[in-house]
Parts: C-alpha cells; sequence; structure tokens
C-alpha cells in the first residue's frame, strides 16, 4: 500500500504511516512529504513532496534535541561529496525514512523505516520509536535548526518484513546540513542495527540476535531539532548496546576535525 508521512513539522503532532503514528502495517512504497525544499538524488523507490516552508523553529535548548530524516545511505570513495554508488537498488544501499520525539506526556514517540536494497531484494524493518539520547561529539554541527547536539540515537520494537518480535537501535550524525562550505567530506551519518528479541524483555542488549546491521554516510536529509514546547526533550539512558553502536559508527569525516 502507499503511504504518505508529514516528517519535518515542528511543534506539532505528526501523521503517521498506514493510518496512525503508532502503527507498524505494512508500507510498500515509500512517499515521504516534507516541509521545506526535498532532498536531492533519492534512491528508486522514494519519493518526496513539499508541503511548503517550514515555520521558525524554538530557542535551542542545550542538550535536547528530537529528530527526522529521509535518504540514503552511500559511500563517498573520491571524497568529492558525491555518491561513488549507483542508486540503492543497483548498489546495497538502505533508504530510510522517519522520526524520533519527546511528547508532552514524558513519552517518546515516533516511526522509523529502513528498506535494504540487497541483489535485487527489499527487506524492511519498520519500528516504533520509544527511546532517545542526544549529546555534542564536539565536530561540526548541527546547523539548521540551531539545535546544540549533533548526535541522537533512538530506537524501540518493530517488525522486520511485517513480522514482530524485533527490536531496532539507529544512530546518527547532523553535520551542518550534509556539508560545511568547501569541505563536501563532512555529510550527515547514519548506522542502523536490526535485532531478533531472542529474550523477550523488548530491549535491546549483546544478548539479542543481530540480523542487520549498516552504517555509512547520508545522502538525503537527517535533521536534528532543539526541543520545544510541542515536543519536550524526553532523555533515556545510553545502555551498553547504545553506546556500542554510536562508538563504532562510520562518520564522515571520521572524527579528523
Amino acid at each position: 500500500m502507499k503511504s504518505t508521512c508529514l516528517f519535518l513539522v515542528p511543534a506539532l503532532a505528526l501523521a503517521g504511516c498506514a493510518g496512525t503514528l503508532g502503527g507498524v502495517d505494512d508500507i510498500e512504497e515509500e512517499t515521504y512529504t516534507v516541509l521545506g525544499a526535498c532532498p536531492e538524488n533519492l534512491p528508486e523507490g522514494v519519493a518526496c513532496t513539499s508541503a511548503g516552508e517550514a515555520p521558525p523553529e524554538a530557542q535551542p535548548d542545550v542538550g535536547g534535541c528530537w529528530v527526522t530524516g529521509i535518504g540514503h545511505i552511500g559511500s563517498d570513495l573520491d571524497g568529492n561529496g558525491i555518491s561513488d554508488k549507483p542508486g540503492a537498488g543497483a548498489a546495497n544501499q538502505d533508504s530510510y525514512g522517519g522520526n524520533a520525539m519527546g511528547m508532552k506526556d514524558g513519552s517518546v514517540r515516533g516511526q522509523w523505516q529502513n528498506t535494504t536494497h540487497l541483489d535485487g531484494t527489499k527487506d524492511k524493518f519498520h519500528g516504533q520509536a520509544t527511546f532517545i539520547y542526544c549529546w555534542n561529539d564536539g565536530g561540526p554541527g548541527p546547523d539548521v535548526p540551531k539545535a546544540y547536539p549533533n548526535r541522537a540515537i533512538w530506537g524501540g520494537p518493530g517488525k522486520w518484513n511485517h513480522e514482530d518480535g524485533y527490536l531496532f537501535i539507529v544512530s546518527a550524525a547532523d553535520y551542518k546540513e550534509g556539508k560545511d562550505g568547501n569541505d563536501a567530506n563532512i555529510r550527515d551519518a547514519y548506522a542502523i542495527t536490526v535485532y531478533e528479541d531472542v529474550d523477550g524483555d523488548g530491549v535491546a542488549t549483546s544478548a539479542d540476535t543481530v540480523i542487520y546491521e549498516e552504517s555509512d554516510c547520508v545522502f538525503g536529509n537527517f535533521q536534528i531539532h532543539p526541543p520545544n514546547n510541542g515536543h519536550p526533550y524526553v532523555a533515556s539512558p545510553m545502555t551498553n548496546e547504545m553506546n556500542r553502536i554510536s562508538s563504532t559508527q562510520d562518520l564522515c569525516p571520521n572524527a579528523n576535525w
């Protein structure tokens, strides 16, 4: 089924995929409606429409954030800011889209979808965000909006190819809109790990089986937003598994600032 999701709307409740924000029903086509300009060079099977310009963001609140993203990952082997891979369907790139944000009731909500493109096949993960943690690693960014953290990690439960019983953790870096002036190497970065919830406790740990993981530069858009009245920061603790993923993530550049 075709689903259109409104992901980049500050300070408002977000319209969800497949009917409700909390649902993880089938999404066969990935079509996202965003405020502001759509990213360029989206992969095959991912479409974007613009709903107009975004309103001014709230003032930064040091340490807190909520996140939105749409795009695909890829390698920049030549260091020229251009993906050397010919596109998701041709070169094993993942496409992704979603959000994770704190709510006034103290919970964390959002949806995240990651679709693999491996040798002509697709594996889909669709999950619900139930935790988020933000920090600044001393590197560049973020740029617009002016949040303080440039790194975020979030995740929760979800479905792998429409089957329940799985968990995910996403770790991402927001480094100045993907490029920093003349240095095309400074790009946003994205990593996802999907687990089978072996022990059934709903928390991703080393006891759970990793069934898929990927880490690379971003071609598209990932943004860290400062918290506001609509989406206050609901900080979750950094677990050992979250720390493992964030500390081994491929960054762009590899922390050489």
